[in-house]
């Protein structure tokens, strides 16, 4: 039988201008290293293989963080999940007020991210029901960084 997997390389198209705060945020804050750095497209290490390519476009080009929104959410694991989640919104990102115990921001550049610790189990997502009733309903805004929980993206 064929099998697929996922890859361990991704690309997404990000705005020019949040090139820096991309760099800064992935390295600075997730430790991840720029094995390749150019003006059209830096290449970021995530981990021991995980690779991601930042396309940087012009705003008419790239999605805008609405856009994100509604695209694939990625899944970002740590060993300590409280210190990461300190870090992250400590950075200044957009947090979502998502109905799960887990923390979900938008990244610079849009992507949306949800953090869960590397050993966590997540088996609860995995062939259930989980989060059907979400389905359909977009967020309504979104939390600005320094405000307190329950002021922002609330589901419609």
């Amino acid at each position: 039988m064929t099998r697929v997997i996922l890859g361990n390389h991704a690309a997404v198209r990000v705005p020019r201008a949040e090139k820096e705060r991309i760099r800064s945020f992935y390295c600075d804050i997730l430790r991840c290293e720029i094995t390749r750095a150019g003006e059209q497209k830096d290449d970021v290490r995530l981990g021991d293989d995980f690779y991601i390519a930042f396309m940087y476009e012009n705003d008419d080009v790239a999605l805008d963080d609405s856009g994100f929104l509604k695209a694939i959410y990625l899944e970002l694991k740590t060993d300590d999940v409280d210190e990461m989640r300190r870090k992250i919104v400590a950075f200044g990102v957009r947090v979502l007020d998502v109905p799960d115990p887990h923390l979900y921001f938008q990244a610079p550049g849009g992507q949306v991210m949800r953090l869960v610790g590397i050993d966590e189990d997540l088996s609860r997502y995995e062939g259930t029901e989980h989060g059907e009733q979400f389905v359909g309903r977009a967020f309504a805004s979104a939390r600005e960084p320094g405000k307190p929980a329950g002021t922002g993206l609330a589901w419609r």
